[in-house]
């Protein structure tokens, strides 16, 4: 037999193979999980039948000088040929959407793992010991436990069929029989190999296979709009069924652009797809600078969703807010510029939202129910639940968060422009609690304010800073110092200058490691005690900075009396560039700032392109994120001692 002959089966799937692969790339299959996964075992079969290919070349023209490079091919066919089992088990779980659920139980780890390990050993041990396949004078022969690896591609075959089955509600009957009908065809194709090795049949059947699942289950035109290139509705229909079926909690960004049916009108059919690809296109962009594990949805009419698949709250606020910010400005446009009314909203699911018809009626009442604010919007206090529930509780919470510890300190870094390194941070207080999740600040701190409350969360941020101050981690990370919040309730409170005074001494931190940040409120009162408390701070050798400047009236002779040392510009000025007026603004800013002897902090920056443009007016410090997020201790730590390493590791 001709070797042609032999390998007519492995050529033939190696061009369907290759056809698969560049259709999987050309029609955009190439984002999401079950998408990454089919081309992962696409790849693998193809890398598979090449050297299958070259093993049975290497056999036919067998000569001692060629065992090495025989027995080199046979170990890559089965190493490759046994992968694929299991990455197609993981294609199925991607298909059920379940890794969230995979796993809890240390069992099935054990199933899925046990498998895996036993072929790894025996695969290494191979080629000492030549137990499952050796070349004797240029002859491949089976060894005594060869049969261990169709062993291991039958478990993963029905372990395979055994998780279609449990979650076959989440398929339609042609898709479940799609994935199933796999199956039957591979098992004969390897009974046919077995049986005899010179019918190369096994990676023929597999690429028939894969045509099978990429002809009626990787259906791009079923679930991409082309136009945009992102997912359709019925992607994000049966997505988020998916979700709720299997209780995943996801955040959902809603945005809407409410006025885009009127602009529809203006413009002619091109130009409107034109639109809402600048509108996909800058969304994408945001959502992958956020590094968010997102799939992106376009519904219609304007409408977008953002599904994040693992819950990171604080991502998910700082992706809408940038998306929120970048659809402000107009949008230049066939030598017409619009403003887009963007309704952009946080659905928590299953915690705010908790089925699907309530999702999909509630994104499509966003723009018409509810009064544009230009902010964030979030569904929770939309639809009036847990809200007040929550307001109703929040004093209780805050106290028990006291008494109990719960409240953490996160950290925002601040780079020294001109050292080039972080010199100090930003302390910023959060809270977590089992049955809301976070709370934002926004709603805890005015409370607290109100209650009297601050006072203690005050002092229990005061004394986390300071112990951390005092650590021998902080002393490794060259920090000079860490801000902190004063808010002018604290600043009222007698003895509160004495407090902070004695926890510093408590812990041994100098008054150079601690920085106080105040709002000009805090000397818009007349209350003498606000006045000894910042005397005798300043006195103690503590310095202060000005917070969010630029939010409001300034009052220039009065922030001209304040005792400051740095002053932080709002992020509204890292906005200059939608507004030229805003860059004199600034420019004249800094000038007077400078004149007068203050360090400036720039808050908000998240690009370098701004970065760029503060240090070239000469701004001390920035703060953003651009470099990092307010994060946890240790997260905090070891990304300042990453940020210590040579650049050239």
């Amino acid at each position: 037999m001709s070797i042609i002959s032999i390998v007519s089966f492995d050529l033939c799937a190696f061009v369907i193979f290759s056809f698969i692969l560049a259709a999987s790339i050309f029609r955009r299959m190439t984002h999401g999980r079950t998408n990454i996964c089919f081309i992962i075992i696409t790849l693998l079969c193809l890398i598979d039948c090449i050297f299958d290919i070259f093993s049975v070349v290497f056999d036919y023209i067998a000569s001692p000088s060629n065992e090495v490079l025989q027995f080199a091919m046979h170990s890559f066919y089965l190493l490759f040929h046994n992968m694929i089992a299991p990455i197609y088990f993981v294609y199925v779980v991607a298909q059920t959407d379940t890794f969230h659920l995979f796993g809890k139980n240390r069992a099935e780890m054990y199933f899925f793992g046990f498998p895996s390990i036993i072929f790894t050993l025996a695969f290494i041990f191979n080629c000492f010991n030549r137990m499952i396949f050796s070349i004797e004078d240029g002859v491949y022969k089976r060894g005594p436990i060869f049969s261990i690896f169709y062993f291991i591609a039958v478990l993963f075959g029905i372990l395979c069929i055994i998780y279609l089955l449990l979650y076959r509600k989440l398929f339609t009957k042609t898709k479940l029989v799609s994935m199933i009908s796999a199956f039957p065809l591979l098992l004969c194709a390897v009974l046919i190999q077995f049986l005899d090795r010179s019918v190369r049949i096994e990676m023929f059947a597999l690429s028939l296979s894969l045509l099978f699942i990429s002809t009626f289950i990787q259906r791009p035109e079923a679930i991409i709009d082309f136009n945009t290139g992102i997912y359709k509705f019925n992607a994000y229909a049966h997505d988020m069924k998916q979700n709720f079926s299997n209780r995943k909690p996801v955040d959902v960004i809603l945005i809407n652009i409410a006025n885009f049916l009127q602009i529809k009108e203006i413009l002619s059919y091109d130009s409107a797809n034109d639109l809402l690809r600048l509108v996909a296109e800058q969304i994408q962009s945001i959502t992958k600078q956020s590094r968010l594990d997102a799939d992106l949805y376009y519904l219609d009419n304007g409408r977008f969703r953002i599904v994040v698949n693992y819950t990171d709250h604080e991502k998910t606020e700082y992706t809408a807010e940038t998306i929120n910010a970048s659809l402000k400005p107009k949008v230049p446009l066939n030598g017409m510029e619009f403003n887009l009314i963007a309704f952009v909203c946080i659905a928590k699911c299953p915690t705010e939202i908790s089925d699907f018809n309530t999702i999909i009626e509630f994104g499509k009442d966003l723009s018409t129910k509810f009064q544009f604010t230009g902010k964030v919007l979030h569904a929770g206090e939309l639809l009036d639940r847990s809200r007040y529930d929550l307001m109703g509780e929040l004093d209780k919470i805050v106290s028990d968060a006291v008494l109990n510890k719960k409240f953490e300190v996160f950290y925002q870094p601040i780079y020294n422009i001109a050292e080039g390194k972080f010199r100090s941070a930003e302390a910023l207080v959060r809270l977590y609690n089992d049955k809301y999740g976070f709370i934002s600040p926004e709603l805890f701190i005015p409370l607290t304010e109100k209650t009297g409350t601050i006072h203690k969360v005050g002092m229990y941020v005061f004394e986390d800073v300071c112990r951390f101050i005092a650590s021998d981690e902080f002393k490794d990370l060259g920090l000079e110092y860490i801000e902190v919040n004063l808010s002018i309730v604290q600043c009222m409170q007698g003895g509160l200058a004495g407090d902070l005074i004695s926890i510093m001494k408590k812990y041994g931190v100098s008054p150079d490691q601690i920085n106080l940040e105040i709002t000009e409120s805090a000397d818009s009162h007349t209350q003498n005690i606000i006045a000894e408390n910042l005397t005798s701070l300043l006195n103690a050798g503590i310095t202060f900075s000005l917070d969010d400047f630029g939010t409001g009236y300034s009052n220039m002779q009065r922030m001209a009396s304040l005792p400051l040392k740095i002053v932080k510009l709002d992020k509204t000025f890292a906005n200059f560039d939608s507004n030229p007026r805003l860059m004199i603004v600034l420019q004249n800013t800094v000038k007077m700032l400078k004149d007068m002897e203050m360090e400036i902090v720039v808050e908000g920056v998240e690009t370098k392109e701004l970065v760029d443009r503060f240090t070239t007016l000469q701004c001390e410090y920035i703060q953003g994120y651009f470099y990092s997020r307010p994060i946890p201790k240790d997260q905090f730590i070891e990304f300042i001692k990453q940020s210590l390493q040579p650049k050239n590791e």
